[in-house]
């Protein structure tokens, strides 16, 4: 064990320790062994501390934590932690949002907007959640960039001026098609709905992708390949939908926080894996959580800027 992971182990133990501290349950004796804890060494008197700041740092969970009072079975390994972890990351970048890329876009969408575009050459752009675009048309080339997000392309047809998408070091070449960029996180992901569109990537040689193909790649290294794309629901975002068929959960609630502030954590690897059928309609954000408690066995707990998603509890005999 690295020494960094030796002090995270550490501040997870004493995020625990506060857990049990402030669960209302606590005596004299509990308090006594944290104290003891704390005295073992430097670095566990350094973990107390940067627990205690971070617990600190979560006043509005109190309520929570006082409604779970009396409440039987241990605190969840990890969870103190975590939700400190989460919402530390959300106040940064509450706190810095010239540093997200973007902010000069020609386009741009706040969390839950779509919009439609109307570029001068006649083609449109359908811009989905969070996302930003730049346009830089010349008589012989119209280019965009796609700083972040994702974007729905209905080209014009122009043989004499090729229409260019610019996403993390790889460019998306078509001339009249319809095609979907998405850019978050290590990968773009281009699904092609109609027509052909050239993918050139860094890492690799140009690849053609045809109407129902999909293509994933990165900035640097070969692309992945070519697969089958579902044409219901590979663009249902645009008609306010998003289609779900056996994904995993965590594939969901990635897809789902992307048009919901703040951030949602999901406390239990297992059920990260579990699969989900189901349509959510983004015309209403807010339901997106509740129907998903609906359809699966999740509890679902809304702090500011935080969602968590635990399993649900199981009744008697189960």
């Amino acid at each position: 064990m690295s020494r960094h992971q030796s002090l995270a182990a550490l501040e997870e133990q004493a995020l625990e320790h506060l857990a049990e501290l402030h669960s209302g349950r606590a005596d004299a004796e509990r308090h006594a062994a944290f104290a003891q804890w704390r005295a073992q060494s430097p670095a566990h008197a350094h973990a107390a501390a940067t627990a205690e700041a971070l617990w600190n740092a979560l006043p509005r969970t109190r309520a929570a934590r006082r409604h779970r009072q009396g409440a039987p079975g241990r605190v969840r390994r990890g969870l103190p932690l975590a939700i400190a972890a989460c919402l530390a990351v959300v106040a940064v970048g509450l706190a810095l949002p010239t540093l997200r890329p973007g902010g000069y876009a020609d386009y741009r969408t706040q969390t839950g907007e779509r919009r439609l575009i109307e570029l001068a050459d006649g083609s449109r752009v359908w811009l989905n959640s969070d996302s930003a675009l730049s346009e830089d048309f010349s008589p012989g080339l119209r280019r965009l960039r796609l700083l972040r997000g994702e974007a729905l392309f209905e080209v014009a047809k122009d043989p004499a001026r090729p229409f260019v998408v610019e996403a993390a070091g790889g460019r998306v070449r078509a001339v009249g098609t319809r095609f979907d960029v998405d850019s978050r996180g290590p990968r773009v992901r281009v699904d092609v709905s109609e027509g052909v569109v050239q993918v050139d990537s860094a890492g690799g040689q140009p690849v053609s992708l045809a109407a129902g193909q999909r293509l994933s790649y990165r900035e640097r290294g070969a692309p992945g390949a070519v697969q089958p794309l579902d044409l219901y629901s590979a663009s249902a975002w645009q008609r306010g939908k998003l289609i779900f068929n056996r994904r995993p959960l965590g594939e969901v609630l990635d897809e789902l926080e992307r048009y919901l502030p703040g951030r949602i954590l999901l406390t239990d690897r297992d059920l990260g894996r579990h699969r989900v059928s189901g349509v959510f309609d983004l015309d209403d954000p807010a339901a997106l959580l509740t129907t998903l408690e609906r359809l699966q066995p999740v509890r679902i707990t809304r702090l500011p800027w935080l969602v968590l998603i635990r399993p649900a509890p199981r009744g008697p005999g189960e």
